[in-house]
């Protein structure tokens, strides 16, 4: 890689020499790191004058990934190389390269998976910064490129909260939970129960419930496999239905916010035919629903 030197800073773009490379950065500022964290989601913001944000972020039940948000296109479309390097105050100046990742031009330009990015915030923990290197969609010369650098300075506190937040974060998230198949046996009936994967399922739907407060609609819904006379498995299915709502019902959910329907072999999802299918035809689905707050209008003069 062609390094360049630096003549001035300027809102925090690092101009070079000869024009041939234009470097966003944050400088020496200490105040461009941010951490937020809740139960949903740990998030990590680096501020880059000019340019937008670099985000690390982990959603409850997700992998860690990273993006960048950008005020303005800047990457020309195609593969930016990714370099950890020392900063130019340390003494030992070296540059790793960490191989080339995609870009696309626009304003949300790069997104990368788990791998990178824990490779990222290992490299940032060790006290390096992450420089991408990719040319100008608006420059017609093929040497004139974007640098953005990703500082390290204040990284680390930071991290630390982003890391506290991890151990916090529920086991998944609404949209992972939206929609929950619990599977049973041949034949369960309430005499036996549910079973220990079933209630740790229902369980975590209930932590997300705790912390979301718009969440007020379960749609329980029994079914059976095909074999069996059609007036049993109405019923078994019924007595599976009625098992779920019960065991959220005993676990603080009101009545009211609970229907439940059963429908025996009516609707299965995999073919009769093999026990596979049939496994997955004896089913209890919970379809949990959040209920927008409604802004009451002020009554008219008129209607009062």
């Amino acid at each position: 890689m062609k390094y360049y030197s630096v003549i001035a800073f300027v809102g925090g773009i690092a101009l070079s020499a000869t024009a041939e490379a234009v470097m966003y950065t944050n400088a020496i500022n200490d105040s461009s790191w941010e951490a937020s964290t809740t139960v949903f989601e740990c998030r990590m913001e680096h501020h880059v004058p000019v340019f937008g944000r670099a985000v690390f972020s982990t959603r409850a039940g997700e992998k860690s990934h990273f993006y960048l948000r950008s005020h303005a296109a800047r990457f020309e479309a195609g593969q930016a190389a990714v370099y950890a390097k020392t900063p130019v105050w340390r003494k030992d100046e070296s540059v790793e390269s960490l191989g080339y990742v995609p870009v696309k031009r626009g304003t949300r330009p790069l997104w990368l998976d788990n791998r990178n990015t824990e490779k990222m915030l290992s490299e940032l923990n060790t006290g390096k910064e992450i420089e991408f290197v990719r040319k100008a969609w608006f420059e017609d010369q093929d040497n004139a490129s974007i640098r953005l650098a990703i500082s390290n300075i204040g990284f680390r506190d930071a991290y630390r909260k982003y890391l506290n937040c991890l151990a916090g974060l529920l086991p998944a998230n609404f949209d992972q939970m939206r929609r929950t198949a619990l599977y049973f046996p041949p034949g369960t009936s309430e005499e036996e129960g549910l079973s220990g994967r079933n209630m740790n399922m229902l369980d975590n739907i209930l932590k997300l419930v705790k912390h979301d407060n718009k969440i007020r609609k379960f749609f329980i819904d029994g079914h059976t496999s095909a074999p069996g006379d059609r007036a049993e498995n109405l019923e078994l299915s019924k007595q599976r239905a009625e098992m779920v709502a019960d065991y959220l019902k005993t676990r603080g959910v009101p009545e009211e916010w609970i229907m439940t329907r059963w429908h025996g072999e009516r609707y299965p999802v995999a073919t009769n035919g093999n026990s596979s299918g049939r496994a997955k035809n004896r089913r209890v689905t919970v379809r949990i629903e959040r209920v927008e707050e409604v802004e009451v209008l002020p009554l008219s003069a008129s209607a009062k």
